[in-house]
């Protein structure tokens, strides 16, 4: 007879803060790095079998200097996701079948943790934890400004420099370990639910972490040029420490009796990117001259899709005060219009910008982007209507946060059923009207990535894993 596991554990509600009442307990284990390969830039773990994995997993790593010899440093992860930024790939291998494969989880990542809470509360709690630090203010004159003095910055009375004095990065005795959930790398889904690792038996759960290896992608500094062999990440010292509660034996054997008789179904949402690309390089400041108009065409393959992120990324990462290249660039305003199943999504082209930021409320089940106006939006009316700062730290974030994401869901509940067939090729019509050249250069090439959120079944079954959309 099978056993209700929701009987020993609460899905979806990390054990730190729901602690397991019944039999069982929670275990922590931390694990070395399997393989790893600094040519590469990638180290993979295996995760250990034992009872169900939780949302409370994490991966510690540790940034050096490249310079074994440096004394001195000024710089810091970027203070937006912090050391999420330095991820350029995860992938999650049940039986060597992929169930997760994300490229750069950090920038949708950055809409989720500024839906979810607010800057004070990243900057505050979080810094520790993955170097989150990103704070904005009003200053007396009404400028919007980067509030250096509650994000570990501190300006010399002059205010010609600025140094830091915390998350400093150094040499391995000095430098800060920081930890990401796994939940931020692309395993959202624990969350949800926590998975039944104990069902796999002899078959191997492989977590491939890949790392950039320009330094530019997610170090910033607040005077000092970065290059892109600035820092590195020691491979060898990262480590996988994930949280598992541990059932009672019993109720592991009925359930390993029970998937015999009837594989174990467990419904994911997973997230993967789709790479095109923008060329306004020819654009000008102008009505007319301004003016790029791209045309996108996505094959979704009859998978159900329930949202998707559009992120205009630099190319090629420079120096940053700030955001590094964890960056998604207002291009001025935006026209949108979609066509689904062959069908405009919007009666008529979304021109209104601040639409265009209720979009991304709406896909965040009605939570805003915690983000700063300018931030958001640099098109011709806000820099021609809104106090403009001279701040360097305020132009450096200035139209680096136009994370736009758009809501295919329906009023269904679940995984399945909650989300829309995409039995055509997606249209998306993206135009752009140049607001400015300088703090952003709007007139450039740049990569458009798309991140869409879809349905996935994994299926853990006596002889065989199954993964299906």
């Amino acid at each position: 007879m099978s056993v209700d596991l929701n009987n020993y554990f609460n899905l979806g509600l990390e054990s730190t803060n729901v602690p397991v009442t019944e039999s069982g307990m929670v275990n922590i284990f931390r694990t070395p790095v399997d393989t790893s390969s600094a040519n590469l830039n990638r180290i993979t773990f295996k995760v250990p079998k034992s009872g169900l994995l939780t949302a409370d997993s994490m991966l510690n790593l540790q940034f050096v200097l490249q310079d074994s010899t440096a004394t001195d440093s000024q710089f810091t992860p970027n203070l937006v996701n912090g050391a999420i930024g330095a991820i350029k790939r995860t992938r999650i291998l049940i039986d060597n079948k992929v169930l997760v494969d994300i490229q750069r989880p950090g920038l949708p990542e950055v809409v989720k943790l500024y839906s979810r809470n607010t800057q004070i509360e990243l900057a505050e709690k979080q810094y520790k934890l993955f170097a989150n630090q990103f704070r904005s203010t009003i200053d007396p004159d009404g400028f919007e400004i980067f509030d250096s003095s509650s994000t570990r910055y501190y300006t010399d009375q002059a205010k010609t420099s600025s140094s830091l004095d915390r998350n400093i990065i150094l040499q391995e005795a000095s430098s800060k370990v920081y930890g990401i959930p796994i939940k931020y790398l692309g395993a959202e889904f624990l969350d949800m639910a926590s998975l039944p690792v104990f069902l796999l038996g002899e078959r191997e759960m492989v977590i491939e972490i890949e790392f950039h290896s320009d330094s530019r992608e997610y170090i910033v500094s607040p005077n000092a040029t970065v290059a892109a062999d600035t820092t590195k990440i020691l491979l060898a010292n990262c480590e996988l420490v994930t949280t598992h509660i541990i059932l009672p034996q019993a109720v592991e054997q009925n359930e390993l009796a029970a998937m015999k008789r009837q594989p174990v179904s467990y419904p994911l949402l997973d997230t993967y990117l789709i790479k095109g690309s923008l060329d306004s390089s020819a654009a000008t400041v102008g009505a007319v001259t301004g003016i790029t108009n791209s045309n996108y065409r996505i094959n979704f393959q009859n998978r159900e899709v329930h949202n998707l992120l559009i992120c205009p990324v630099d190319s090629v990462p420079g120096s940053s005060l700030i955001l590094a290249n964890q960056r998604s660039n207002s291009l001025g305003a935006l026209d949108l219009q979609m066509k689904i199943n062959g069908q405009n999504l919007f009666d008529r082209p979304v021109t209104n910008q601040s639409n265009i930021f209720q979009l991304t409320t709406y896909s965040e089940n009605s939570r805003s982007l915690k983000v700063p106006l300018n931030g958001f939006r640099c098109d011709t009316q806000t820099i021609d209507n809104v106090l403009q700062s001279d701040q360097s730290f305020y132009l450096d974030y200035r139209g680096g946060l136009h994370y736009v994401k758009v809501d295919f869901s329906n009023a269904n509940n679940g995984i399945f059923g909650s989300g829309t067939l995409m039995h055509q090729a997606a249209v998306i019509d993206y135009k752009t009207n140049m607001g400015t050249a300088t703090n952003p250069n709007q007139a450039a090439v740049r990569d458009m990535f798309f991140y869409a959120s879809i349905s996935k079944m994994l299926t853990i079954g006596a002889n065989t894993i199954g993964i299906t959309f």
